[in-house]
């Protein structure tokens, strides 16, 4: 059977060579198209992307609000921008199928997701694609910001008939900060067809009318790499940015709400905020081994460098100083935070 195309849309932010990596490694590995949505409508690197053949960028400035979103300005949240972004470009794009994702977000396949994809097209449904979350290795140098392991989801592990809930046994005291064992999210992503009644969600879709959540086929090809903080300064800065949207406008889910509480109430602590990072994403050799016990550890590693440079040409720097330096220049209000604790 023929392979189906697919591509991928974002809507990004981000350090120049996080998301350079995301774009040559998906680019590299079988995307047919990608649109990029730069939500800094002055961001610097447009004219670098513009020139990469198989990407669409779209500055975000307000002619593109005013054609976009329904009350004809920018909307308040990312996550509302995303959902906007993605449904205009599956209403532009050529390849069969699109995919919603963030540039911390990296697809891995076990074999060509574009043939998973043309069989997955007689089910009439999104094809979704399970998480496995970055955790660093205990004591181990962090060559780049993509080095450690990945842990799992328990999601669909879970069922009992006497009321105990697996994860709080697993899990135990950082239980009401993980969703089925993850700091992120657990849902993953999906891919849905070109041309029908879908409507791209943040982690899903939904069809028709009354918006009624699609059908779905969990990939048995492609598995989606997440890394949440690609450093430990990344991560800080994360949660402190969820914390400042008002809660009307932006649902955050519990578990991600408690790491926001601990992270704002440590905010000045440089300690504190170094030993929680420790105790929630780096793992001795007995934490590794209670994940590996429940089969929630997987251990390959990631290292898209070889795919960058068959892109790019060169591979940008991906150590992790210098993405702090670019994190920092393009956060100030954040970074005053950052030199407050030095």
């Amino acid at each position: 059977m023929k392979e189906m195309s697919w591509g991928i849309v974002m809507t990004v932010k981000e350090p120049r060579a996080l998301l350079l990596s995301n774009l040559a490694w998906h680019l590299g590995t079988g995307a047919q198209e990608i649109h990029v949505y730069l939500d800094d409508p002055n961001d610097p690197i447009a004219g670098e992307l513009q020139a990469m053949p198989g990407l669409h960028v779209t500055r975000c400035d307000k002619t593109h609000w005013n054609s976009v979103a329904p009350v004809k300005r920018k909307p308040a949240t990312i996550r509302r921008r995303q959902a906007l972004n993605a449904n205009h470009a599956l209403k532009r794009c050529r390849c069969d199928w699109l995919i919603h994702m963030d540039a911390d977000e990296f697809l891995v396949q076990s074999r060509p997701l574009g043939q998973e994809l043309a069989y997955v097209a007689e089910l009439d449904c999104e094809l979704s694609f399970s998480p496995a979350e970055r955790i660093f290795v205990a004591g181990e140098p962090q060559e780049t910001f993509f080095s450690g392991l990945f842990r799992t989801s328990t999601k669909g592990l879970n069922r009992r008939q006497d009321g105990v809930v697996n994860d709080q046994i697993i899990f135990g005291d950082h239980f009401p900060l993980l969703v089925h064992g993850m700091l992120g999210h657990s849902a993953g992503k999906c891919a849905v067809p070109r041309g029908q009644d879908y409507e791209i969600g943040i982690h899903w879709a939904y069809r028709g009318k009354d918006r009624n959540r699609a059908v779905r086929y969990n990939s048995t090809s492609t598995r989606l790499l997440h890394f949440d903080g690609l450093t430990p300064l990344n991560w800080m800065m994360k949660l402190l940015r969820y914390a400042d949207y008002d809660p009307s406008e932006l649902s955050i889910a519990a578990h991600r709400r408690a790491q926001i509480e601990i992270m704002s109430d440590i905010a000045k602590d440089p300690k504190a905020i170094v030993e929680f990072h420790a105790e929630m994403k780096e793992f001795d050799a007995a934490r590794l081994d209670r994940l590996r016990g429940f089969g929630l550890l997987l251990e390959e590693r990631f290292d898209p460098r070889a795919i960058i440079r068959d892109v790019l040409g060169e591979v940008p720097d991906l150590s992790p100083a210098p993405f702090d330096r670019d994190l920092i220049a393009a956060n100030p209000k954040l970074a005053e935070l950052v030199q407050d604790q030095n």
